[in-house]
């Protein structure tokens, strides 16, 4: 090794092979950062598009697993809708009909007559003269009530008329045969 006075300071001048030996090692050190920075970068990148893959699995994963169970919660409730259908039409049908079977004669002998016996003098003191004074209010109901009247009349005269008819008709009858003279009519 040599030193050299030089322009700048000092410079120190090594053999050539230990110079060669030196420049290939940084080289190489150069080459190796190179590719280890190389292949962190695709290890990087190789982890991030893993981990793209990943999350897409995981949400495909999170949709199929949230329609399954939207599937299974919609079966499980018109299974339920079913089985409920089916119970309250067995109610109906075995458990409702028989208590009601049993309850109809207490209903009619007892229940009912207690009943109205109850709500009939409210009926009579309230409904039955509100529901008179609405007829009677009514103008459809007095027409009805004035044709009715005017066929009674009408049905009257004519029963009159007939009954007059046939009593006048006796009349001639019996006092031509006490008068002895024969029906010209005829």
């Amino acid at each position: 090794m040599r030193v050299a006075r030089g322009v700048g300071g000092f410079k120190v001048t090594m053999p050539r092979v230990l110079a060669a030996g030196l420049g290939a090692a940084l080289q190489a050190a150069d080459v190796a950062t190179e590719f280890g920075t190389e292949a962190a970068q695709a290890l990087l990148d190789r982890h991030r598009a893993l981990t793209r893959q990943v999350e897409r699995g995981y949400h495909g994963a999170a949709r199929r697993g949230d329609q399954a169970f939207d599937e299974a919660v919609t079966e499980a409730a018109r299974r339920l809708n079913q089985a409920a259908d089916a119970a309250a039409a067995w109610a109906d049908r075995i458990i409702i009909r028989r208590v009601a079977e049993a309850m109809t004669p207490y209903l009619i002998d007892e229940l009912v007559p207690e009943v109205i016996d109850g709500v009939l003098p409210k009926i009579r003191a309230d409904v039955i003269p509100a529901v008179i004074e609405d007829l009677a209010g009514d103008e459809r109901v007095r027409m009805m009530v004035a044709q009715q009247s005017q066929g009674m009349l009408a049905w009257s005269v004519a029963e009159v008329r007939r009954t007059c008819a046939d009593g006048d008709d006796r009349a001639e009858t019996a006092l031509r045969r006490i008068l002895g003279r024969r029906d010209t009519r005829a």
